[in-house]
């Protein structure tokens, strides 16, 4: 290991989040650009580092530290120490006594007996007192850190805890390192767990047991989208995970229970958050029903407005979408369900143009949201109207509250909700909250596709309550009649697929292939679709998994090494390099910055460690502690495609997907094409996955649209 002695000149870089820091270093006469992990370093001081020189590809020779100490090994570094930065007014004539006088243990001589500062000749009460304290300070700051770090903690995390507590944080994490959880972010049950166990708490602690309960019930709750958990099974997950004795832990849920902290009803385990959401949407919901609307239309009002667009666009609704017009607008909730080629946007197109011309009211009149916001262009691109994400519409802003809520209604009395299925109930209920009595809701949305990420099953649960009225469209409409690509996914709901359907070379192939050739197979189909003039805009490669032969990462990492030509500059951030033309895609709300998790953009410069990306038409630079949440977009799951449409689509179907492939996932993939669908993989593992039914999710919202108010969801706040 290298020793470098040098002063610190000044910080080239800081982390935002971490104790991450570039320095420039002045060593023997000569400037030296050092980097690592640095807490207490400060300008202008003098320091030891220990490591080693690396040649950076871009940026040359870099000593990359590995520890560092203050330089108070030397009258030199001494001196200059204790007139530093810090010590505000002392100055090197009087640090220069001090060390004479003291010699070099005059720091710990200072921190012994302070008044052994009464010596120094010449040296003012108020150089004293700030010698005193900053010494303090500095011990202080160093004991606490050099404990986190025996505790096993990273600096990052070290970083975190001494920002957040200060000197007490190493009292606070004996006290309870289970609060961790809830006050710093990053440190989730796993992590506080392990800093409990190394502090001493014992396994079958009754406040380890009960952080273990609300864990795994949240966990696998959000990881399987359910609402709730059954009793016995959750009971048996718990006593699983902890190996300690059941009544310990049917003793702390009750405890939980009793303290507010989950819900026991029925022999159901809830969260808090996700009982009382459900419970909101529900009254949320018959709030809105039972208001009285401020117009009924009269039949033949609608039917002469409808007639009036049918001469204007020379075109005629069929006898279903006429009756779904004449219904959805004297509802003040509609849902309209159907599979692509239904005619939903044209169902969306006639509910604006006939309300506007009913009630002669402008645009502004008239909220149209989606969950995504490829979806919500898509909207807008139809309807030929403005359409947001539902987060920005209820002004979603950077501390992750919302402008719109139950005391600032949405100030529209007409509002569209477009890909209703990917609405999870969190989300559900914040929208539902924000919408005045007075106004008409419209959920469209396909009751067949995959539900939300998050937990819920808003759009099934709303129509199988039957508590709101449900139009169904069925008829796939004449222009896109003969499609392939929907007779396809119509075999897929039927549970069927007839291979002729492959033979036709028309709109749907399929190319057998498995993981020990899937790459070479897809590089023959991209070499041909390149070669035709296209690009990664209009192609989207779905696959159900990310990690292992064939999955997203691997895929990703191959189509940007051979069709991404474009290496310098580039920014490599972790396990991932970034250039420009890259295909990414934000995995995190970042609504200061105007971007949501499941936006795709492309890399349109590299500047100084940070990205400019084009999202949907804006230029967005995301710095290098931003792109933790960015990944490369060329392969996408099924999920995050949802809500989006691609001209082009390689769907990736092979045997260690087997565990993720279901129908839904399976009609979901299918029906993000648009112009041309290529099933790569295993047809006879596809055909064996659509014959089973699907695991249906645990949720309630059904149960509390159709029963009466009996509680209120704050009595379990």
């Amino acid at each position: 290991m290298v020793k470098l002695e040098g002063k610190v000149k000044k910080f080239v870089f800081e982390a935002k989040d971490s104790p991450y820091k570039v320095l420039l270093i002045e060593s023997n006469k000569k400037e030296v650009i050092a980097f690592g992990n640095f807490f207490t370093v400060a300008e202008g001081e003098e320091y030891l580092f220990y490591g080693e020189f690396i040649k950076h590809a871009k940026y040359g020779e870099q000593f990359k530290v590995n520890k560092y100490e203050r330089n108070i090994k030397s009258e030199t570094g001494l001196i200059t120490f204790l007139s530093g930065p810090k010590f505000v007014g002392v100055g090197k004539n009087s640090a220069t006594k001090i060390v004479k006088k003291l010699g070099l243990d005059a720091i710990n001589l200072i921190n012994q007996d302070p008044d052994i500062l009464d010596t120094i000749e010449g040296l003012k009460k108020s150089q004293k007192e700030i010698i005193v304290e900053e010494i303090k300070t500095i011990n202080q700051e160093d004991k606490i850190y050099l404990e986190l770090y025996n505790y096993g903690l990273t600096p990052k995390a070290s970083l975190k805890l001494y920002d957040k507590y200060g000197p007490n944080t190493i009292n606070k994490i004996k006290d309870n390192p289970y609060c961790l959880i809830y006050e710093v972010d990053g440190f989730g049950f796993k992590k506080a767990d392990s800093l409990a166990l190394t502090l001493g708490f014992k396994e079958d602690s009754p406040i380890r047991i009960r952080e273990a309960i609300l864990y795994i019930l949240i966990n696998s709750c959000y990881k399987d989208g359910n609402i709730y958990l059954l009793y016995n099974d959750f009971l048996k997950e718990i006593n699983q995970y902890l190996g300690i004795d059941i009544n310990k832990i049917e003793e702390q849920i009750n405890e939980l229970a009793t303290n507010n902290r989950l819900k026991l009803l029925n022999e159901r385990v809830y969260p808090n958050n996700l009982y009382n959401a459900e419970f909101k949407v529900s009254e949320y919901l018959k709030r809105i029903i039972k208001a009285k609307p401020n117009n009924l239309y009269q039949e033949n009002k609608i039917l002469s407005i409808i007639n009036k667009i049918e001469e204007k666009n020379k075109f005629a609704y069929t006898q279903l979408q006429k009756e779904t017009l004449l219904k959805v607008l004297n509802n003040k909730v509609s849902i309209i369900t159907g599979g692509p080629g239904t005619g939903k946007t044209t169902i969306v197109k006639g509910i604006i143009n006939i309300y506007q011309e009913l009630n002669k009211k402008r645009n502004d009149d008239i909220l149209l949201l989606a969950p995504t916001g490829r979806a919500a262009k898509r909207l807008k691109e139809s309807t030929k109207l403005g359409a947001y994400t539902i987060h920005r519409g209820l002004g979603y802003d950077y501390e992750g509250n919302f402008n719109y809520n139950e005391l600032n209604y949405l100030p529209y009395n007409l509002i569209i909700i477009d890909e209703a299925s990917m609405i999870d109930i969190e989300l559900a209920m914040h929208l539902l909250e924000a919408v005045n009595v007075f106004s008409q809701v419209v959920f469209i949305g396909d009751e067949n596709q995959l539900p939300s990420v998050g937990p819920g099953d808003f759009l099934h649960d709303l129509i199988s309550s039957s508590m709101i009225p449900t139009y169904r469209l069925k008829e796939v409409m004449r222009q896109v009649s003969d499609s392939n690509i929907i007779k396809l996914s119509n075999m897929v709901l039927n549970r069927k697929i007839d291979s002729k359907i492959f033979n036709e070379k028309k709109e749907v192939f399929y190319y057998q292939c498995d993981k020990t050739n899937v790459l070479l197979k897809l590089k023959k189909i991209l070499d041909n679709y390149i070669e035709k003039g296209n690009d990664f805009n209009n192609l989207q490669i779905l696959i159900p998994i990310y990690s292992g032969v064939g999955g997203i990462d691997e895929v990703n990492q191959y189509v940007q090494s051979n069709y991404n030509l474009i290496k310098d500059p580039f920014l490599k951030h972790k396990d991932l390099t970034f250039y420009p033309h890259d295909k990414v895609l934000e995995l995190q709300n970042t609504p200061e910055k105007d971007i949501m998790n499941g936006d795709v953009g492309y890399v349109v410069d590299i500047f100084n460690d940070s990205l400019g990306i084009n999202f949907n038409g804006k230029i967005v630079r995301l710095e290098k502690n931003d792109l933790d949440n960015l990944t490369l977009a060329y392969a996408l799951s099924v999920h995050k495609s949802q809500g989006s449409e691609y001209d082009f689509v390689i769907f990736l179907v092979l045997s260690s997907y087997s565990i993720m492939l279901k129908r839904k996932l399976i009609y979901t993939a299918i029906t993000r094409a648009k112009k041309k669908l290529i099933i790569l993989g295993d047809l006879n593992l596809l055909q064996n996955k659509i014959k089973y039914d699907e695991k249906t999710r645990n949720t309630s919202l059904g149960e509390f649209l159709v029963r009466s108010k009996e509680v209120s969801p704050y009595d379990f706040l």
